[in-house]
């Protein structure tokens, strides 16, 4: 795991400069010394050269592999490596309706982004996430607190502890004659339809659903029909198409090339005869 180099012991992933060559950078990678080194140049304005790998960025040196903040936009964040400076600029949040002039790079919001809404600076509102909390929005940050203190309940007489969506404090309810059920009340013995497979009924408060289960089927490809729950299976299905002068292409995919003088049955329906 670690690397012996010039009768010294170095450490897995270590990097240090050669004392030989200043310009030399090496690197321990499990027991192997890796040595890179750099060309001296000439930075500008300046007295004596430096080794490669350096950055020059608006008069101010930086190390390989540093970041830093461009001196003439805030907004941006720059890296050295290998000589070459690669700065990007940092977006500002999107959501200030309001934004106020700052020094720093981006304006401070005067309004709060919180649970996906945007609330006004001094405005107080109750938490969706935690009904029991009241938070205030001020100069962009959201601070709440717990307001309401829920006193212990006690349900009798076949009474359900039940939590409301939007209310801070639990309620006893007569399991006999209603059911939560995704936000919606339902009386008891109320039938209702969640989607074309499934039904649900509230019995004494508890929430029993069924869900049909759909028959295999033989066909390759079978048809989703709108408002029944298991796809059918639907007869082959089958084209016959008259087109130009002279041309006629039946039901079983031969073609014809016929132009006669009289009337003929181009298609009829041999079961029913409701069409011809």
């Amino acid at each position: 795991q670690g690397c012996l180099h010039q009768g010294q012991e170095r450490a897995n992933g270590e990097t240090w400069e050669d004392p030989s060559d200043p310009c030399a950078v090496c690197v321990c990678h499990e027991g192997s010394v890796q040595c890179e080194r750099k060309h001296p140049v000439m930075p500008p304005g300046g007295c004596c050269p430096v080794c490669t790998g350096r950055c020059f960025h608006q008069g101010a040196e930086h190390e390989s592999g540093s970041t830093f903040t461009s001196p003439s936009d805030p907004c941006s964040t720059c890296t050295c490596l290998n000589e070459v400076v690669t700065c990007q600029r940092r977006p500002c949040p999107v959501h200030c309706l309001h934004p106020m002039p700052s020094d720093t790079c981006c304006p401070v919001c005067d309004d709060c982004f919180y649970e996906g809404v945007v609330h006004t600076q001094g405005h107080t509102f109750a938490s969706v996430s935690s009904p029991c909390e009241r938070c205030t929005c001020v100069r962009g940050t959201v601070s709440c607190c717990s307001t309401e203190e829920c006193p212990p309940v006690v349900c009798v007489n076949g009474q359900t502890q039940v939590t409301l969506p939007g209310k801070c404090c639990d309620e006893c309810q007569d399991s006999r004659e209603s059911c939560l059920y995704q936000g919606t009340q339902y009386h008891s013995d109320e039938h209702w339809q969640v989607d074309e497979c499934t039904n649900c009924m509230c019995v004494s408060g508890d929430v029993h659903c069924r869900s049909e289960r759909c028959p295999p089927l033989t066909c390759a490809k079978p048809a989703v029909i709108p408002g029944l729950c298991c796809p059918h299976c639907l007869p082959r299905p089958a084209t016959c198409i008259a087109f130009g002068d002279p041309h006629y292409r039946t039901f079983d995919g031969r073609m014809f090339h016929f132009q006669g003088t009289c009337t003929y049955i181009l298609t009829k329906d041999c079961k029913d005869e409701d069409f011809r």
